[in-house]
């Protein structure tokens, strides 16, 4: 378990880094606020994912 805690904290550390550098000279409030909760929306996915080892699934797929 405290390798996974590690990858998660450096890939945490990685994207909020990434956010970080993308959000140089944001003038719009908006768009930072937005950009943040999308990052961070991703970063809960991959958390999910890499906690359960599965894919988040689309419910309204159709099923084959």
């Amino acid at each position: 378990m405290e390798n996974l805690e590690e990858k998660l904290a450096g890939m945490f550390k990685e994207r909020i880094s990434e956010w970080k550098k993308s959000q140089t000279g944001q003038k719009s409030g908006y768009e930072y606020e937005r950009s943040f909760a999308e990052m961070m929306r991703e970063i809960e996915e991959e958390v999910f994912k890499e906690l359960t080892s599965t894919e988040t699934t689309n419910k309204n797929k159709k099923k084959l």
